[in-house]
């Protein structure tokens, strides 16, 4: 038997051994036995800049620019190390708050705040919603070299300092996590967010370095003054592995190195079929599709994507109009629609056509009890709920005793890498 992750419980299903071609997560590195040291050590050693004491002065007004609930970067250990270094230069937690980087997700409540980022935080800072739609939240502050308008929060805006805290690893559709991303998308109003995305659809890019998109998001970051980065690395079990602190490019870039050595996964082949379960990325489709483009290049053309994730708050709470997009359009019909200016939501679009060019080369079944199944299927995906996936892969196997198939756990969060010689 092999435990398939769902939500809070595994999910049994019968796979002969000579069947599985791979069973992947992010490897489970040693993590350090202090974290508060690893994390003070990295800001003692910034990596393109000068260490954060020598970088602010009384007076300023600082704002840390954080992950949401739908990221695992322990923020409620980091945030408080970056708090004392700051009062040590003689920044007081008055003079600093935090603004979440939830880029198009809803809002957090102030029960998930409070779970979140708990009393280390919200007992000293104020910590600050992102609205990328309400145009009151926001500046105009220019253009990219692109010619994206760039709407930027405006509390972010408005401080002295602007500090970013993240946790590294591979991300669809940016290529990597953290760095400049945490701005933008993060803290960016809803048209500059979907400029960007619209890029991430042109080019493709799960763990690739130099893209269009990061150019974008590095030249939004250039733009309004991002300072300083803290980024960590987390391994499979959410422990810290690293931390690297500095120039949000030299530091991340040096991050990016360690990340690959727990979440590049060597593959030996293509499968037949992946098993990509996104647990404990679990909120809605709109995030758990990362299982989707991380197995899209462990299957071979033609082969099944099964996402197994609880989906739990539907399609998405921001983005409901997926599924209309996937039912109805093609990607060069949705491009065509945008290039007229009839599609009311850019970002939802550009999710869609990313989705749509995947399923064109490999069908893809969706295990969960988030979405009805008449949704799934409007999408044109096959729909599975979690107690029928053993016999669904009983059949499949059935139909064809050679199959082969690769498990990917955790796989929001992963980069397969071909690798015939399995090295």
């Amino acid at each position: 038997m092999v435990a398939i992750p769902y939500v809070n419980q595994n999910l049994e299903v019968e796979l002969p051994e000579r069947n599985i071609l791979f069973d992947l997560g992010p490897r489970d590195l040693p993590a350090v036995p202090d974290m508060t040291a690893c994390l003070k050590k990295a800001l003692a050693n910034p990596i393109g800049t000068p260490p954060l004491e020598q970088m602010v002065r009384p007076g300023y007004q600082v704002v840390l620019i954080i992950d949401d609930n739908t990221r695992i970067t322990p923020t409620k250990e980091i945030v408080p190390v970056v708090l004392d270094a700051l009062n040590q230069a003689g920044i007081p937690d008055r003079d600093i708050k935090a603004v979440i980087a939830s880029g198009t997700h809803r809002q957090m409540t102030e029960q998930e705040k409070q779970e979140k980022y708990g009393e280390p935080i919200m007992g000293r800072i104020r910590v600050l919603n992102h609205n990328y739609k309400d145009p009151d939240k926001l500046v105009d502050y220019g253009r990219t070299k692109r010619g994206t308008r760039i709407m930027v929060n405006k509390d972010v805006i408005q401080a002295d300092f602007r500090i970013t805290i993240g946790n590294i690893i591979p991300h669809h559709p940016t290529g990597w996590s953290a760095g400049a991303k945490t701005v933008l998308p993060g803290i960016g109003g809803e048209e500059t967010v979907a400029q960007m995305h619209l890029l991430g659809s042109r080019h493709p890019a799960l763990g690739r370095v130099d893209t269009p998109m990061r150019q974008e998001m590095e030249d939004f970051a250039e733009h309004i003054g991002l300072n300083f980065i803290l980024n960590v690395i987390l391994n499979r079990s959410g422990g810290l592995v690293d931390a690297v602190a500095g120039h949000f490019i030299q530091a991340h870039r040096a991050g990016i190195e360690i990340s690959k050595q727990i979440y590049g996964l060597p593959i030996p082949a293509l499968a037949d079929l992946v098993i990509s379960s996104t647990s404990p990325v679990d909120f809605d489709l709109f995030q758990a599709d990362k299982g989707i483009t991380s197995a899209e290049p462990a299957t071979r053309p033609g082969g099944e994507i099964v996402l197994v994730s609880g989906c739990l708050e539907g399609i998405s709470p921001a983005h409901p109009e997926l599924a209309d997009y996937l039912g109805k359009y093609t990607s060069a019909q949705i491009w065509e629609l945008i290039d007229q200016k009839k599609v009311p939501d850019v970002l939802t679009a550009a999710e869609a056509i990313v989705l749509n060019d995947i399923k064109v080369r490999m069908p893809i079944t969706v295990v969960t009890n988030g979405i009805p199944a008449e949704v799934c299927r409007r999408m044109q995906f096959t729909h599975v709920p979690p107690s029928g996936l053993r016999t669904y892969l009983k059949g499949k196997l059935a139909a064809n005793p050679e199959l082969k198939i690769g498990i990917l756990r955790k796989s929001a969060e992963v980069l397969p890498i071909l690798t015939p010689a399995g090295a």
